[in-house]
């Protein structure tokens, strides 16, 4: 196991990535991080700060983009449920979920229940990019973007019209109001055909985990009918 003076580089990947989010299409807001925890973080992933995944964890409680409708796990902030450890069954306080990560490395999440993790052979091939778990039909998706590429589509790529069908009028001052680990439970759910028309739906806060483990029974229940 790499202690922390090997994991850490004078060749950081921060420096870049803080230029590139000073100067992102999106609204970006940095969470700040206490010190320790972001070591002690990066020594339990065995990330290098050399890498953007872990210059994120070592610099930063998380990312919120889009006024907060994405958010990119870092090493934890009261504004965003857990951290990238705690999402994936590790460190001293791990989420309590009913379906557990396997295979694969939760790295952010949306406000309408979508999730995004890099592939760690529980996908087709074994190719480390980032999936979508889509909340309108319950599937993981390949965005066949590396994580550095899809952080780089999360603060300048086209948001609004990523997320046009999971969008209400007055999303904006909806989310103001949830608190930190809070996402919208939509129902009729997204997948749906009811759900369709998401304007027409009513939406309900919830515990981003809460709102996990629900669509993952979900979708075990759609497959065993």
């Amino acid at each position: 196991m790499k202690r922390l003076e090997d994991l850490l580089s004078s060749d950081s990947a921060w420096p870049s990535l803080l230029q590139t989010i000073e100067q992102a299409e999106n609204d970006v807001h940095v969470l700040p991080t206490e010190r320790q925890r972001a070591e002690e973080t990066l020594v339990d992933m065995q990330a290098s700060d050399r890498t953007t995944l872990g210059a994120v964890v070592l610099n930063s409680g998380g990312l919120l983009i889009d006024r907060g409708w994405l958010k990119v796990l870092g090493s934890g902030h009261p504004d965003i449920e857990g951290d990238l450890l705690s999402w994936n069954g590790q460190g001293a306080a791990p989420l309590a979920l009913q379906v557990k990560p396997e295979g694969y490395v939760i790295v952010a999440y949306d406000l309408a229940g979508g999730f995004f993790a890099i592939n760690n052979g529980a996908f087709h091939d074994h190719a480390p990019t980032v999936h979508y778990f889509a909340p309108d039909t319950l599937e993981w998706e390949d965005t066949e973007k590396g994580y550095t590429d899809f952080l780089d589509w999360a603060l300048n790529g086209d948001l609004d019209q990523y997320y046009a069908t999971f969008r209400w009028k007055g999303w904006v001052e909806d989310i103001a109001a949830l608190q930190g680990g809070q996402v919208m439970l939509i129902v009729p759910f997204l997948w749906t055909e009811e759900g369709r028309d998401v304007n027409n739906a009513q939406r309900k806060p919830v515990s981003a985990s809460e709102l996990w483990d629900m669509q993952q029974e979900m979708q075990r229940e759609l497959r065993s009918i």
